[in-house]
């Protein structure tokens, strides 16, 4: 995989003089304009397929806006993971490490900068990075639902299921003692009672099983989840749960029920998931080339299936 390497250092050498420890903050809106610019010309990334694609350009100023308020007190880390995040939204995201990195040297304390900057490393497919920044985010939150649902996922796109699995249930077992999480963070001890992340984490959970070979735990795990929960945006979790245990014929989970855009993936990935595991190559496959291909890059799904089709290209000739 490439990336822009000289691109990115030249638009984010103007952010690092922004920022400097005792350095004068340079202006944000030039920074936005270059990054912009340069989003137009180049590709954010060459994914593990050899496709090339797209960060999209601050149309509403997001960017711009976050970054002069960053300007006027580049040491405040709240500012600094809010022009992160709004770089996120206009998937920059190599820019966004950037910035997070700062928060990172200025709050080695604070588990934000650790949770988000790892999330953005799976974004780029550099899932070690990933790992070690999860981990460590783990350690300063371990009852973090968010942290620990996105570390299991970098174990789980390195290949490493048995890991992924055991995040994973560890979350839904509620096991880590009870800590203050940022506002409006999820909690593992609540995970089990909530069907919305219940859901999500036991979706992963089985996919992360089927491909350890640990089928018959994953088989258990889907048929414990039944009919009738109230789920929020995790629809297309729920329903690729319903669909391992066949109550939902795939037809049916593959129909739009919301307006999500990754809710294809997301249900179309646990389906390739399972038509692998059950011996099913040619439908498995079929969906991974699917969802490799959609527009919606970052999507975990995309990743998960670009993963699968280049580490096991023998399975997917």
């Amino acid at each position: 995989m490439r990336i822009r390497r000289r691109q990115v250092a030249a638009t984010l050498g103007t952010l690092a003089a922004a920022v400097a420890l005792g350095g004068g903050a340079l202006p944000m809106s030039g920074l936005a304009a270059a990054a912009a610019a340069q989003s137009a010309r180049s590709p954010e990334l060459t994914t593990l397929l050899g496709r090339p694609v797209q960060a999209k350009d601050d149309t509403d100023g997001a960017i711009a806006k976050a970054d002069a308020a960053l300007a006027a007190n580049p040491r405040n880390v709240d500012r600094l993971l809010a022009a992160a995040r709004a770089r996120d939204v206009a998937w920059q995201f190599h820019a966004a490490i950037d910035v997070y990195t700062k928060a990172v040297e200025l709050a080695p304390g604070d588990v934000r900068p650790w949770r988000f900057r790892g999330h953005r490393y799976i974004s780029i497919r550099r899932f070690d990075e990933a790992v070690r920044d999860l981990a460590r985010a783990v350690a300063i939150a371990p009852s973090s639902f968010d942290a620990t649902y996105h570390l299991a996922l970098a174990h789980y796109l390195k290949g490493d299921y048995d890991a992924a699995a055991r995040v994973y249930q560890a979350c839904l077992d509620g096991t880590a003692p009870a800590a203050t999480l940022p506002e409006g963070w999820r909690s593992c001890t609540t995970t089990k009672a909530t069907p919305n992340d219940r859901v999500a984490m036991t979706d992963w959970l089985y996919r992360a099983l089927r491909r350890a070979g640990r089928h018959a735990e994953a088989r258990a795990l889907a048929a414990a989840i039944g009919d009738g929960l109230t789920v929020g945006e995790n629809e297309a979790y729920y329903t690729a749960i319903r669909f391992y245990r066949g109550a939902v014929s795939e037809a049916e989970a593959m129909t739009p029920r919301t307006a999500n855009e990754n809710r294809l993936v997301t249900v179309g990935y646990g389906i390739a998931v399972h038509h692998l595991a059950e011996g099913r190559r040619a439908e498995g496959c079929a969906l991974l080339r699917r969802i490799a291909a959609e527009p919606n890059w970052n999507a975990f799904g995309v990743i998960a299936a670009e993963v699968d089709l280049a580490r096991t290209p023998a399975i997917c000739p």
